[in-house]
């Protein structure tokens, strides 16, 4: 009896832990893949998309209901002046429906989302501080205790340049970059070996743990590679603190993916992939 609840529960492990890690295919187009995401609410994200023509998406939905199958709704850009590689977004708290979007020359937009209307409209920009015409950024993240907030952003690196993490105080009502708190740190993930982005996105959890994605990029028809990393917290007091020791969370070496869009939600890290020619799949990962 014993023995056949010592299976039971095993069973069960495997099948949720299995569950957790199943990628859902959003779309098989180039024009579909994802760079970021961001929650609305519980069933829907705002994702973005790192294409530079006018006739092409930046912005859709992702409706993802009682664990069926997410769908997309697509949005029009809220103006006509449209981004050029969108390469993440980030919402901002308690302001409902209202997004930082970055360009990866460094642009960031802010947006405020109708998602009932499928529309938006732009509320302000400027420029990341740390930018320059050579600039790859591929992250972006706000972390706000009470009403004192820092504004994360990355670099992603190559196979010779790690990538460089950088942070400063933000003014949300004003929306913009101030140095009251700010630095920055090198990163160079040890897995992806080749083709390596050592930093694809960043998410930052509720207690100020910095999560980041690391991928091999050979191309746009793959074969791709990620790895999960905790390199680091914030603390109460907004302060650095390096993890001791960088290991991967998690590898993701032969389902061929590419990680460039992580977000978390009460159920879970969910996390969406920039495939290139293969489009986008998005799964939900389980944090304890």
């Amino acid at each position: 009896m014993k023995l056949n609840i010592y299976i039971f529960f095993i069973l069960l492990f495997t099948i949720s832990t299995a569950y957790a890690e199943e990628w859902n295919t959003l779309s098989d187009q180039r024009t579909l893949s994802m760079s970021g995401i961001a929650a609305i609410d519980s069933d829907r994200f705002l994702v973005v998309h790192d294409n530079k023509k006018p006739d092409q998406p930046r912005l859709n939905i992702v409706n993802w209901q009682n664990n069926q199958r997410p769908t997309l709704s697509p949005i029009n850009w809220c103006d006509q002046n449209f981004p050029i590689d969108l390469e993440a977004i980030t919402a901002i708290p308690n302001h409902k429906n209202d997004y930082l979007v970055l360009e990866s020359k460094g642009k960031v937009t802010r947006i405020q989302l109708d998602p009932d209307k499928f529309a938006c409209k732009t509320i302000a920009q400027f420029d990341i501080p740390t930018a320059t015409p050579e600039s790859n950024m591929e992250g972006l993240a706000l972390y706000c205790i009470k009403k004192h907030c820092l504004l994360a952003w990355a670099e992603r690196g190559d196979d010779k340049t790690p990538a460089k993490l950088s942070w400063s105080s933000f003014n949300v009502e004003k929306s913009s970059v101030e140095k009251f708190k700010s630095g920055s740190v090198d990163f160079k993930a040890p897995y992806p070996e080749t083709n390596l982005r050592s930093i694809s996105d960043i998410a930052i959890d509720g207690k100020g743990a910095v999560w980041v994605s690391s991928t091999s990029d050979p191309g746009d028809d793959g074969f791709f590679k990620s790895a999960l990393y905790k390199i680091g917290s914030f603390t109460k007091k907004l302060n650095w603190s390096p993890s001791k020791k960088i290991t991967p969370v998690n590898k993701y070496e032969s389902e061929n993916i590419k990680i460039e869009a992580l977000v978390f939600t009460p159920k879970g890290l969910v996390m969406a992939t920039d495939d290139e020619n293969k489009g986008g799949k998005i799964t939900i990962r389980s944090i304890k």
